[in-house]
């Protein structure tokens, strides 16, 4: 019978290793991982097939929200641990199994994984993430893509557009393109919509970053770096011409 992957993420070693013993002391048997930083555990999602994350929150680099955020296909159970109560809110809006506020004993994680477990038993899917995450400071402020065996990440404030481009997307950020695999759909329902829009099935541009438009039949946007995207006609309206 196959284990039951849980991920621990949390930067403090006494954390993940209290809650490896918490998994000890339970009588089924977990395949048990461990990272200490957001972007560590990005590259454990997308490499092994994680059942339940056990996620803090505040994290230096890339917190537990901004790390759920690069996750577009989520179908593992999240269950937040952390010291901090204000983000209990934002933690549901997110379809958290639980919220265990540090310090918490052995009996109440105990009922948050039996929640997670009896939730992947009955196959309930976490895949379907709602825009209400853009609610309390929701939106994306970064971005990870790989360079080489690295991963960087990218402020979006520095990024002009992202363009579809075949099978990936890339981020035209800071003279240079990154690739990263989430698509157009899923970062339009994180991005601002008051700083980004998408122009076109194959965009999503940054509005301040647009020097020019041209119109006529086929209109484009012109933007800082001099490249030029196109702009459908449906979406026409989002364009100022000058």
């Amino acid at each position: 019978m196959k284990k039951t992957t849980v991920l621990i993420v949390d930067d403090e070693k006494l954390a993940r290793d209290r809650l490896h013993s918490f998994l000890k002391g339970r009588a089924e048997e977990f395949d048990i991982q461990e990272a200490q930083n957001g972007v560590s555990a990005l590259g454990l999602l997308k490499s092994h097939s994680i059942d339940i994350l056990l996620l803090d929150i505040q994290m230096p680099e890339l917190s537990g929200m901004e790390l759920l955020a690069q996750v577009e296909h989520r179908n593992f159970q999240v269950i937040f641990q952390t010291a901090f109560d204000e983000y209990a809110i934002q933690a549901f809006e997110a379809h958290a199994c639980d919220y265990l506020l540090k310090p918490f004993p052995q009996e109440r994680f105990n009922k948050a994984l039996d929640r997670a477990l009896k939730n992947l038993r009955g196959n309930v899917s976490l895949e379907k993430v709602e825009s209400d995450l853009r609610k309390r400071d929701g939106f994306l402020g970064k971005i990870c893509a790989k360079v080489g065996a690295k991963t960087v990440l990218i402020p979006v404030g520095e990024i002009v557009a992202f363009v579809s481009q075949d099978h990936y997307t890339a981020v035209v950020a800071a003279g240079r393109e990154y690739i990263i695999d989430l698509s157009l759909g899923h970062l339009e329902e994180r991005l601002d919509p008051a700083k980004f829009q998408r122009l076109h099935r194959n965009n999503i541009v940054s509005m301040d970053r647009v020097r020019a438009v041209h119109s006529g039949e086929n209109m484009q946007v012109e933007l800082e770096n001099g490249q030029r995207l196109p702009v459908s006609r449906n979406n026409r309206k989002k364009v100022s011409v000058t």
